[in-house]
């Protein structure tokens, strides 16, 4: 029912470009640690967060400049993950290192590609621009979820559940009721509803004062494997022209952690009162109230399906689960195609593998053994 694992050959939110710095940030993804942090000249790394040696975490190590210093026992790597000084070694080979990960950095978000390195193409990112254009004002977080990525994916693609989850803010009785049209392709998922003249919201009433019956439109968007766009767009029923248009892009990037957990980095841009610090304000504190509701929907569902495993409990679909379900038919596209590429092994990692560092480390070790004897 839902992805045991997630494709590696494809670009995920690593980070909100805010959150890379000059400190070192230890961040789990696919159930691999982590390590980012950006260089004097301001260019985002990200490389394994694990030293070669004996496994410690580099993220608890040090800086000297750009390169990392292991706080165990000293060994210091480069931004290409290769070590540069191991504490009593005159000589090291180039290929003892670390993995390091592609990054692209674009509009507020850095992106990683945790799979071949031949393969990472920045076209491949979808678009999101709205998150630093100055025509739209913005918000956004990062926030932890217990529960497994495609559980939010599913949320963000179904929004019936905002007129029961989310009545008091954001939702209404007519999402629920209003018909859905799904179209889909090889990589996306998009669940589109129109909505005229129904009830006023209350979110929108509180930014905008408007109170009337309103024309509403909504359009879900998964982009494969992990992130989302939704698109809301509201005016006043009795109004003619576009003059009180209000539209929103909200955009959820939900990397997985492990599998059954995952970050999730949201923000919500409005193209209306964009000047307005009272309405940026609101709407920080109330849309990360929604998220939270989402997120402890997840973690409850998560709840249920863990005690059941390995197994599934029984779960009906219905009319609203059209999009969901194909969400989750691309994702499992994308695994076999992965899997058939690599002939049934674990994809390959960027730079250096597990077994070619270990191998190299395995032989600088013996080397360095019989000439010390």
């Amino acid at each position: 029912m839902y992805p045991e694992v997630f494709p590696r050959n494809a670009w995920y939110v690593a980070a909100r470009s805010a959150e890379v710095g000059d400190g070192l940030l230890s961040r789990w993804i696919l159930g691999d640690p982590v390590l980012l942090y950006r260089t004097e000249a301001g260019r985002p790394v990200a490389m394994v967060d694990r030293c070669i040696h004996r496994q410690m975490p580099l993220s608890l190590g040090r800086r000297k400049g750009d390169e990392i210093e292991c706080g165990y026992h000293g060994l210091r790597y480069n931004t290409e993950g290769i070590c540069t000084r191991v504490p009593g070694a005159t000589a090291i080979p180039e290929r003892v290192r670390v993995q390091v990960f592609p990054l692209y950095e674009e509009f507020g978000l850095v992106w990683i590609w945790p799979g071949q390195r031949d393969l990472a193409d920045p076209g491949l990112i979808p678009d999101h621009h709205w998150y630093t254009d100055p025509g739209w004002a913005t918000v956004s977080g990062t926030l932890h979820m217990n529960a497994r990525a495609q559980l939010m994916n599913e949320n963000l693609l179904d929004l019936s559940h905002l007129s029961f989850l989310h009545a008091d803010s954001i939702g209404s009785p007519e999402v629920a009721e209003a018909p859905v049209a799904v179209r889909f392709d090889d990589r996306s998922v998009t669940v589109h509803r129109e909505m005229p003249n129904s009830s006023c919201y209350p979110y929108l009433t509180r930014l905008t004062g408007i109170d009337e019956p309103i024309d509403r439109l909504q359009t879900a968007e998964f982009i494969a494997p992990s992130f989302g766009i939704t698109t809301a767009t509201s005016r006043p029923h009795a109004d003619a022209g576009d003059a009180r248009a209000c539209r929103q892009k909200a955009m959820h990037g939900i990397t997985p952690e492990t599998r059954t957990s995952a970050h999730y980095f949201w923000s919500v841009s409005r193209d209306y009162a964009v000047d307005d610090d009272s309405a940026t304000g609101y709407m920080a504190q109330a849309l990360r109230t929604v998220i939270l509701q989402d997120i402890a929907a997840c973690e409850a569902i998560e709840h249920i399906i863990a005690a059941w495993e390995p197994s599934y409990p029984v779960e009906l679909n219905i009319k609203v689960d059209a999009g969901p379900l194909q969400a989750r038919r691309i994702l499992e596209r994308m695994i076999a195609a992965e899997q058939k590429m690599s002939d049934g092994d674990a994809p390959a990692w960027t730079g250096v593998s597990d077994a070619a560092a270990r191998a190299a480390a395995q032989a600088w070790a013996k080397r360095n053994d019989s000439q010390s004897r």
